[in-house]
């Protein structure tokens, strides 16, 4: 669809853009392909401004970088003899101040017939209304699972790297729809452990999430043994191996949305487990939480055996 709408940039009718969505879903690699494609080989880095997180973005460099570069026409004409108008792109426009958004909106406004802006960010809810009306959006999803194994496969065949199914199915669940997240994942393990089979074993390991194998154990103390036990099978996850509360969680609650019980027993399982979540982004103790997990299973357990 952005492809579909760059072609009008050759009848000067290309919109200002505002990319936003996850990380790692291809905001910027996107609009460097529409860049590409629509100037001349070779000569992109004369129409093309782009700014990062790296870059000082505040209102100086608006009113001085970003206005000089766009004060001047292209002197490239398209098939149709119109200029072609500069494209600015800024990354991570959501971490730009406010006053700098507001200095940016009346550059867009004197200069909307010299160049093109694209903000690209995570969250258009950090960008001023201002900006928001004067581009089309575009929201970009976190990839499916079969996008990303189609590209993992390109990229494993031409590296030479052999990951099998349950490595795939491991790497898939720890991008989370984060392509980049998921490439730096492949690239680690095969780095790691060269000329070795990409299994889940060396996903868990290399990505530090904790094993299946341990998860098991730690599924099985929590749903069959008594609390003493489960506390040791929670530390020694915590302590002895090094694995977050938060992992654990994550990992537990995964599993047990495919576990079979009655519908008020799930509702307060997940209840707690949201509850435990919050604490740990909250900064409370994981010795504690960690004993809160115990708890809630205890307290799920106690309902399912009484039936109150």
């Amino acid at each position: 669809e952005i492809f579909h709408s760059s072609a009008s940039v050759f009848q000067n009718a290309l919109p200002h853009l505002l990319l936003h969505g996850p990380p790692g879903t291809g905001k910027t690699s996107t609009i460097l392909a529409c860049a590409k494609q629509m100037y001349p080989e070779g000569q992109v880095r004369q129409y093309v401004l782009e700014l990062n997180a790296s870059d000082a973005r505040g209102i100086d460099v608006v009113r001085e970088c970003i206005k000089q570069f766009v004060s001047s026409r292209s002197m490239f004409s398209g098939s149709l003899g119109s200029k072609m108008p500069k494209l600015v792109i800024l990354d991570e426009a959501d971490n730009m101040t406010s006053v700098s958004q507001f200095a940016l909106r009346r550059v867009i406004e004197q200069y909307s017939s010299n160049a093109r802006f694209c903000l690209i960010c995570n969250y258009s809810s950090k960008i001023i209304p201002a900006l928001q009306s004067r581009c089309t959006k575009f929201r970009f999803a976190p990839l499916k699972d079969s996008e990303a194994k189609t590209r993992v496969e390109y990229v494993a065949r031409c590296e030479g790297v052999r990951i099998s199914e349950e490595g795939m199915s491991a790497l898939l669940k720890t991008g989370e729809g984060d392509m980049r997240k998921v490439l730096n994942t492949l690239q680690s393990c095969a780095m790691s452990y060269p000329g070795q089979t990409v299994d889940a074993r060396v996903i868990h390991k290399v990505a530090g999430l904790p094993q299946p194998a341990s998860i098991d154990r730690l599924e099985t103390a929590l749903c069959n043994l008594p609390v003493e036990e489960c506390m040791e099978a929670v530390e020694d996850l915590r302590v002895k191996q090094g694995y977050s509360v938060t992992d654990l969680l994550h990992e537990i609650h995964d599993r047990m949305i495919r576990v079979d019980m009655p519908p008020r027993a799930r509702n307060l399982l997940f209840r707690d487990l949201a509850e435990i979540e919050y604490r740990l982004a909250s900064g409370c103790s994981e010795k504690t939480q960690g004993a809160a997990l115990v708890g809630s299973f205890h307290e799920v357990r106690e309902m399912m055996t009484t039936g109150k």
